[in-house]
């Protein structure tokens, strides 16, 4: 079988299969063809193939265009050109295309010029994923090397939660990504093909979880006019994310552990025990086992739940991660909302990667489609970003000494000077409150203890320099 170094992309199968037929003819390349859907879940950072889109009717350029404007804006190193009919070349459609594609073949005039092209995909090079034939490792990585290239040294966990049917937990702060992950188990498990609800525990009052978990029969309550299905019935034999588990009275958690143990639970109002077939994966903002000492939280139940855990770190943590997924939000928002952006100024991502992201994930989200929104031309640059971000990093940029070219210690050290600043600033604004300051720092109160005595700050007092005037405070979602 040859290696997956040019692709055909076309929504119109008809014309995509004839050229098919005539580079296995002409040169004996076989290109699979696949749909414009498809495109995206083709390409990695490593592969340096050729695509090649092939337009038959004008309708196709708006989707050929936002697949090749996302890639460039992506960093995405393969070759991308197109093959069009007269009517795509007389419409003028992809002229705005011409700096960002490397050839522009004329369907039937230019089949020779095609073919001697295409003779390059016979050369060695990094193919194209294959997502029907890729194993589950290979699945999960190119995912995460996409989104959250730091999480993949999470990929050997990640497939042992795929492949077996157990329960999983995922921690960290709101925003970190634990849906996203949760998302990625489930599409990489036996189960895929089923649904993937979520049920924000956080949101619900005590006397609705059971409703909405376990669903209740008509006249159950005086508002329940009619039956109603719960998540754990209409996720069928799917995946079920119990987001932001920490905020379940203890009740509910009794009502939980049963199903996570027997499976079986009533509807509210009914005396008819049903089964659960679905996959449960919980995630929380807090830590668990500090919850279990606390008394807030069923041992028994963390046990149950702690099977596979994960945890994910917060973005501060995570500056290999911003420019993929600025990268990935800016195609996004670009398509949506109808922006040629085909890249990020550098200064701009500098501005971003700079920026300590209390909010995670979702703040980051936030500021870049305002960012996107509010920007004019074929890139985003660094005028386009919001007042705060620039504001705070300018400030933040002014407290720190001056670059000298001397070595300044090492990453390890850098991270355990502003962790310690940090710690320091938010006890201070939490009148020396552990409980308050480990809530603003978004970690748990033994936590926050442990950090104190490895840093010397059980007794000390005394203000210090900080790069950052601002920590994480918990918002609720995940």
């Amino acid at each position: 079988m040859q290696p997956r170094r040019l692709v055909l992309a076309a929504n119109d199968h008809r014309l995509a299969t004839v050229v098919q037929a005539h580079l296995q003819k002409a040169i004996q390349l076989a290109a699979p063809v696949v749909r414009f859907d498809d495109v995206p879940h083709l390409l990695t950072p490593e592969t340096d193939g050729d695509l090649l889109f092939v337009a038959a009717d004008p309708a196709d350029c708006a989707a050929v265009e936002a697949l090749v404007r996302e890639a460039k804006v992506q960093h995405q190193p393969a070759g991308m050109s197109v093959l069009e009919t007269d009517a795509v070349r007389a419409s003028g459609k992809l002229d705005a295309l011409n700096p960002y594609l490397a050839n522009r073949f004329l369907w039937p005039h230019q089949t020779r010029e095609l073919s001697t092209w295409a003779q390059r995909a016979l050369a060695p090079g990094t193919p194209f994923a294959d997502p029907a034939a890729e194993g589950v490792a290979a699945t999960i990585r190119r995912r995460l090397i996409n989104h959250t290239p730091s999480l993949t040294a999470m990929v050997d966990q990640l497939c042992i939660a795929a492949a077996h049917d157990v329960t999983v937990l995922i921690g960290g702060e709101t925003g970190t990504g634990k849906t996203f992950l949760a998302k990625l188990v489930h599409d990489c498990s036996a189960r895929r093909a089923n649904r993937f609800l979520v049920v924000a525990c956080g949101t619900l009052s005590g006397n609705l979880i059971a409703s909405e978990f376990f669903g209740h029969a008509k006249g159950a309550f005086t508002s329940a006019d009619a039956p109603k299905v719960g998540k754990f019935a209409a996720a069928g034999e799917g995946t079920i994310l119990l987001d932001e588990i920490d905020t379940l009275g203890l009740e509910n958690q009794a009502n939980l552990l049963r199903v996570i143990e027997t499976g079986e639970f009533e509807p509210v109002g009914s005396n008819e025990t049903q089964i659960c077939k679905a996959r449960i994966v919980a995630a929380t903002n807090w830590n668990l086992a500090d919850a279990v000492e606390r008394g807030t939280f069923r041992r028994d139940l963390y046990y149950r739940l702690h099977v596979i855990s994960f945890h994910l770190p917060p973005l501060r943590h995570r500056p290999e991660d911003i420019g993929p997924l600025v990268r990935g939000m800016v195609a996004r928002y670009g398509t949506k909302y109808g922006k040629r952006i085909f890249g990020v100024c550098p200064e701009a991502l500098r501005v971003l990667e700079a920026f300590p992201w209390p909010g995670n994930i979702r703040q980051l989200e936030n500021v870049v489609q305002q960012a996107v929104l509010t920007s004019s031309g074929n890139e985003l640059k660094v005028h386009h970003l919001s007042p705060q971000v620039l504001s705070r990093v300018e400030s933040a940029s002014a407290t720190l000494p001056l670059p000298n070219t001397s070595f300044d210690g090492t990453l390890r050290q850098t991270r355990e000077a502003t962790e310690r600043a940090n710690i320091i600033r938010a006890l201070e604004k939490a009148n020396q409150s552990r409980t308050r300051a480990a809530q603003m720092l978004g970690v748990s109160r033994v936590t926050l203890y442990k950090k104190m005595k490895a840093y010397h700050l059980l007794e000390e007092k005394k203000p210090v320099a900080y790069p950052f005037d601002g920590f994480n405070t918990r918002a609720s979602g995940s």
